[in-house]
């Protein structure tokens, strides 16, 4: 049964960084880390804020608490897994450590939507997409996914179809003003932009050349 904190917050940091060839995590944006700026969007938004991932990672700085991944090397399956089975709430924030324009405004709107009856999970789509690691999740959702990675079934969209999920299209929700304002207090169509590759990483310090108020 869930505990009496309604909404706690998890940053999915297990994954190996592969593509990136470091931890993406701990790259420098700005003068914060990326996994510093995943944690201030989501603190407002939740009771409680916690690192589900990499054992062998020291995020000791942050000063959350953490939970290794119990199903390592199995995907985002495996840190949500892990985050539902040992934390104990209702609701659940998610969000993927690799998101520099992490929205704290689009968290809170999607955390709204968990009012909507029988729902299990909300999920933010962009241009078709959908993007299940900034995401809310009820706690209703461990039995199935426990189901999933025992047997091996790792495709996040399979296990979703599964679930009575609400999804949101992002796009009407943008700020027209957003260069001019903080990416925590705004969406916009870099509020789920991941950085997996170190191209990706290139790109973002080039958005904040142009626009320094994203930082």
């Amino acid at each position: 049964m869930p505990s009496s904190l309604k909404y706690t917050g998890i940053i999915l940091a297990g994954g190996q960084s592969s593509r990136m060839g470091q931890n993406k995590a701990l790259l420098p944006i700005d003068d914060h880390t990326i996994i510093e700026r995943v944690a201030k969007a989501l603190k407002p938004t939740v009771s409680s804020l916690w690192i589900a991932g990499n054992h062998n990672a020291d995020y000791s700085f942050l000063k959350l608490s953490e939970v290794p991944d119990i199903f390592p090397g199995q995907g985002p399956l495996s840190g949500l897994h892990t985050a539902l089975s040992q934390i104990s709430s209702e609701w659940y924030a998610v969000s993927a450590c690799d998101l520099p324009f992490a929205s704290t405004v689009l968290m809170q709107y999607l955390i709204e939507q968990t009012r909507i009856e029988g729902i299990q999970a909300v999920i933010p789509m962009q241009h078709g997409r959908i993007h299940p690691l900034y995401a809310v999740y009820h706690y209703s959702v461990l039995p199935s996914l426990q189901t999933a990675l025992a047997h091996n079934q790792l495709r996040v969209r399979d296990w979703l179809d599964q679930q009575q999920v609400k999804y949101v299209e992002i796009e009407s929700l943008y700020d027209p003003n957003v260069k001019e304002v903080s990416s925590f207090q705004s969406i916009s169509e870099y509020s789920l932009y991941n950085m997996n590759d170190p191209q990706s990483y290139e790109h973002v310090l080039h958005l904040l050349e142009q626009y320094p108020s994203l930082v």
